[in-house]
C-alpha cells in the first residue's frame, strides 16, 4: 500500500479566510478584502430545533512570508468558530496551529517556521454545539512581527 506524501484541496472562493493581499503585524482577524474573513457554513440557527450540519474540515493556510528575523517573532493562528455572523459573541476555538522562531513557540524542540502550506483539521461540531461560522484569529507578538497568508476552508470527504 502507498500511503501518499501530501494531498491537494479543491479551493472555493466561498471558503476564502485570508486573501494575502497584505501582511499582518498585530493580532486580529484574517482579511478578505479588507474586512474579516467569515466563512458561513450554512444552516439555521434561529430555528428550533436548530439546523446545522456537522462539517468536518481544514483550513488550507499557505504561509507566503513570515519574519522571524529578531528571535521573538511568535504566531498563534486559531480556526475560530461562532453562532454571531460578526464573530462577536459566543467565539470558541476549533484548532490552531503555533509558528514562529523555535524559541518562542509552546512546543518543546519545535524547528524555526518556514513558508510553506500548513493545514489544521477541525469540526464545526464541539461539546455538542454546532458553530455556522469560521474565521481565522491570528494572535502575533514579537519586536518586528511580520506573517503573510492565503488561507481557505475544503471540506474533508467522508470515509
Amino acid at each position: 500500500m502507498t500511503v501518499p506524501q501530501s494531498r491537494s484541496y479543491t479551493f472555493d472562493a466561498n471558503a476564502l479566510l485570508s486573501d494575502n493581499a497584505a501582511a499582518y503585524t498585530a493580532s486580529g482577524y484574517g482579511q478578505v478584502n479588507g474586512a474579516n474573513g467569515i466563512v458561513d457554513l450554512g444552516g439555521n440557527q434561529s430555528t428550533t430545533p436548530k439546523q446545522q450540519a456537522r462539517i468536518d474540515a481544514v483550513a488550507v493556510i499557505q504561509v507566503t512570508a513570515i519574519d522571524i528575523a529578531t528571535g521573538d517573532e511568535g504566531y498563534k493562528i486559531l480556526v475560530v468558530g461562532s453562532n454571531a455572523s460578526d464573530m462577536s459573541t459566543g467565539n470558541i476555538c476549533l484548532g490552531s496551529i503555533q509558528l514562529g522562531k523555535a524559541a518562542h513557540t509552546d512546543v518543546p524542540t519545535a524547528p524555526d517556521s518556514t513558508t510553506g502550506t500548513y493545514e489544521v483539521p477541525f469540526s464545526n461540531e464541539q461539546a455538542g454545539v454546532f458553530y455556522e461560522y469560521v474565521a481565522l484569529y491570528l494572535v502575533i507578538a514579537g519586536t518586528t512581527p511580520s506573517i503573510s497568508l492565503f488561507s481557505f476552508i475544503a471540506v474533508l470527504p467522508e470515509p
